[in-house]
């Protein structure tokens, strides 16, 4: 938690990808660079801890693994490399994955967790190897989303006028076999009718998804829709599975390239003031780019200002200290109430549920309100 004495200059983290921080990796530098270690369930990649342990869902235990962070290409998956850029094949923008990091000795079948040498006296060489959930990236410049089993992706594509296409991924972005893609069943609700009494929503009309592309994804022809266009489709991944819904907003028609990379910390990097004013003012400013951003549907951008309006808030909190007992309460309700509300939107934002993401950004916008309230008047 960043200390109120002193300006800080912060890193966020979302979720496990990151956690470990964003150290970078040069191959002569091995041990100064070397990832952090952590630990992750076998079979739900999902559970990751900073110790050694059992994964809570499955009782088995976690494995050791050391995460980094590289660019690659989306159709040249052997294009690594540590700074943005564009594929040397093939110019299109490189995309920032996950990966696992190991060390191997020539011979031996055998991931090291750290550089060292090998019994022949040669140096172990590194290796890095996807990640489950390392790669969230559009593959097909759409709208990339996470469905509630952790296992399958989504992403929906908007390339031209009438025409929508859904691409099916594993919990490794590769693209679904055939007969996957095939089994799921997803269609595009194209009417919808709110009650204005119990505020229940009913489905009217929908058109079906249906396997295209050789089985390479589903797709649906529309009426035409003016851009920006927000289309809302339900799919079942599995026979006698959960429906889930998704929210798709398309501020342009999808092109076969992925948008300009960013790595994660430098997304989320700022400085944290010394004064509450200061820190004030960059909260309401992350409440208003929260709210820009979910007024135009873009649901998998929500989590850079709500996670960053979630450290201002807890840096807000520590001025609070003096304050009487009943106004410091109030403060410490709406810094709780922000945490809580980015966590939601980093979840709901990346499975592209709009409705919880608008209720969250909601509760996010009050409890701001709340601050500027406490911190705006006299103590």
């Amino acid at each position: 938690m960043p200390r109120p004495d002193r300006a800080a200059r912060i890193a966020l983290v979302i979720g496990w990808l990151v956690a470990w921080s964003a150290t970078s990796f040069h191959p002569h530098a091995q041990e100064q660079d070397l990832p952090p270690l952590v630990y992750v369930c076998p079979m739900h990649s999902d559970q990751v801890a900073h110790e050694d342990g059992e994964c809570p869902i499955c009782k088995m235990g976690l494995e050791p693994m050391r995460l980094d962070s590289v660019h690659t290409c989306p159709v040249h998956s052997v294009v690594a490399e540590k700074k943005p850029g564009k594929c040397p094949i093939c110019g299109r923008t490189l995309g920032e994955i996950t990966v696992s990091v190991a060390w191997r000795c020539g011979g031996v079948d055998k991931d090291l967790m750290e550089p060292q040498r090998c019994k022949d006296g040669t140096q172990a060489v590194r290796v890095n190897k996807a990640a489950a959930h390392g790669n969230h990236n559009p593959q097909h410049g759409g709208q990339f989303f996470m469905a509630q089993d952790y296992w399958h992706h989504v992403e929906g594509v908007y390339p031209s006028p009438g025409v929508f296409r859904l691409y099916l991924y594993d919990d490794y972005t590769k693209p679904l076999a055939a007969a996957k893609v095939k089994a799921v069943k997803a269609r595009l609700v194209t009417k919808e009718e709110t009650d204005p009494k119990t505020f229940v929503t009913k489905e009217v009309a929908s058109v079906p998804l249906a396997v295209a592309g050789d089985g390479a994804y589903l797709e649906a022809a529309i009426d035409p829709l003016a851009l920006p266009a927000n289309l809302t489709m339900q799919a079942v991944f599995e026979p006698g599975g959960k429906e889930q819904r998704f929210d798709f907003a398309f501020g342009e028609f999808s092109t076969d390239s992925m948008p300009p990379a960013m790595d994660v910390a430098t997304r989320l990097m700022m400085d944290i003031p010394d004064n509450p004013r200061d820190l004030l003012k960059m909260l309401v400013e992350r409440r208003d780019e929260l709210t820009a951003v979910v007024g135009r549907g873009g649901l998998s951008e929500v989590w850079v200002p709500a996670l960053q309006g979630k450290e201002l808030a807890l840096a807000l909190e520590l001025h609070a200290r003096e304050f009487p007992e009943a106004k410091r309460a109030e403060v410490e309700r709406a810094s709780r109430a922000i945490v809580l509300a980015a966590f939601r939107l980093d979840s709901a934002g990346d499975r592209g549920e709009r409705d919880v993401v608008e209720r969250a950004a909601a509760e996010f916008a009050t409890a701001v309100r709340t601050m500027e309230a406490s911190f705006g008047g006299s103590r």
